[in-house]
């Protein structure tokens, strides 16, 4: 889901680990200068003969001739031996490095040469991220990531559920080239404002969102705490300029709603505050006499590992609810204990449904507590975890594989639903999050099995 805050598809977060030592890289051998020093060709002239003086004047030009041409001659000679003896020189250097391993010789016979021969001025941050980058992708490590110092922090708010901004979430459109607000967080700056539900932004301070762009618009909203956004928004008919002062915003990740005494709830992400909203959602729709639930889980990319474990924990009965195995081969058991949530109960996922997500959907259906609906999901079955660069950087690195209670991890293989139902091509044509109730046919499924429940 597109939104104004921060919803990145990514393992289960931990602090930092395992500082690497500092390493050096020495300078590259260059390549040494061979000079091939050649004997000057021999270019006496003949003897002269006596001839006539025609004769004689046409002997000397073919004399000088053949000078020049023998001398041209050398010259190429000893070009081409200088050249042979570069290359072979060269060549024994690339032989003396280890192709079948990493290696420092080769990535400073590669920085010399470029600092020796570019036309161009290298950006030494952009060079050592991008180093960075190259050596991830080099493993082979498709969940692995970089992030900076800068990134790093931003991301750790998102995971703790806050972030500065006008507490909205919403979504683009590509006809009016501006956002449309989807959700206005209670108590927020955007409601203080009077922005609602249907709005369009087609502005920020100024400059028209169609010109921004989607990314830069939303880049644009947000902020620091305290300052102010000008906000042109379009409401029906009329269009406004808002003033709106950021403030931190608690991200939801989980929103419930009832339908026909059958509670619906939409977990959107594994945050730190996922498990209490949990709870409270279960709670408050208990209240209102919903005896049975349903768990959107359709595009909730996954989260913490903590937040996932939390949120089973308090719907499984006594027993495991994961299983990790680290690198080194070590398995570690997570538990739940004897409380639960005795409801009947159903699942909804699609191919976005990812990582922590597919471990609460496969541990709920384990102990026989879900009827799944959808389609196959994404299949993230490795935890991933950040190891401090030095810097404030960090390396997200695949480190474990996580099991579900009883079957087998899913790694690359998703999830398989109890009962297979796409939306329909008209529907997959509307933005997931204005889809209605008569549209949603994967929804619409749910609700008749639970009812049979």
């Amino acid at each position: 889901m597109n939104t104004e805050e921060l919803f990145d598809k990514a393992g289960p977060e931990e602090e930092p680990e395992t500082e690497p030592a500092e390493t050096a890289v020495s300078e590259p051998e260059k390549p040494a200068d061979e000079t091939v020093k050649t004997e000057p060709a021999n270019t006496e002239e003949p003897k002269k003969a006596p001839v006539k003086p025609p004769k004689k004047r046409k002997k000397r030009t073919v004399s000088l001739f053949m000078a020049i041409i023998a001398a041209l001659f050398a010259a190429l000679l000893a070009a081409q031996i200088t050249f042979i003896c570069v290359k072979r020189n060269f060549d024994r250097k690339l032989a003396s490095i280890q192709l079948n391993q990493y290696s420092d010789q080769k990535l400073s016979l590669l920085d010399y040469i470029y600092r020796k021969n570019y036309i161009h001025d290298i950006d030494e941050e952009k060079l050592n991220e991008g180093l960075i980058e190259g050596y991830i992708y080099g493993t082979g490590d498709k969940y692995g990531n970089y992030m900076s110092a800068k990134e790093y922090e931003d991301y750790r708010q998102t995971l703790n559920a806050k972030m500065d901004g006008i507490g909205v979430s919403v979504i683009w459109d590509a006809e009016k080239k501006a956002v449309e607000i989807i959700y206005v967080y209670e108590n927020s700056p955007a409601e203080a404002a009077g922005i609602i539900q249907g709005d369009f932004i087609t502005g920020v301070d100024g400059k028209a969102s169609a010109d921004l762009g989607y990314d830069q618009t939303i880049a644009s909203i947000r902020g620091e705490r305290g300052t102010k956004v000008e906000l042109t928004v379009q409401s029906g008919a009329d269009t406004k300029k808002v003033s709106v002062e950021r403030a931190p915003i608690e991200i939801k990740t989980v929103k419930y709603r009832s339908i026909e005494k059958i509670g619906l709830i939409s977990i959107t992400d594994f945050y730190s505050d996922t498990p209490e909203e949990l709870k409270k959602a279960v709670e408050a729709l208990k209240a209102e006499g919903c005896d049975r639930l349903i768990f959107d889980m359709r595009n909730n990319p996954g989260g913490l590992l903590d937040a996932v474990v939390a949120s089973l924990d308090y719907l499984l009965p006594e027993g495991v609810i994961v299983r990790t195995v680290s690198a080194d081969g070590k398995e570690k058991k997570y538990e739940s204990d004897a409380s639960c949530v005795d409801m009947p109960m159903v699942a909804i996922v699609n191919g976005n449904t990812a990582s922590a997500a597919e471990l609460f959907t496969s541990s709920l259906r384990d102990y026989g507590k879900v009827t799944v609906i959808g389609t196959k999901t994404y299949g993230k079955g490795t935890v991933t975890a950040p190891y401090a660069l030095g810097d404030g950087s960090v390396v997200y690195v695949s480190m474990m594989l996580y099991y579900p209670p009883k079957s087998d991890n899913f790694e690359g293989k998703g999830i398989t639903p109890d009962i297979e139902l796409d939306l329909s091509e008209e529907a997959k044509k509307i933005n997931f999050n204005k889809l209605t109730y008569e549209q949603d046919d994967q929804l619409k499924k749910a609700v008749e099995v639970i009812k049979n429940k």
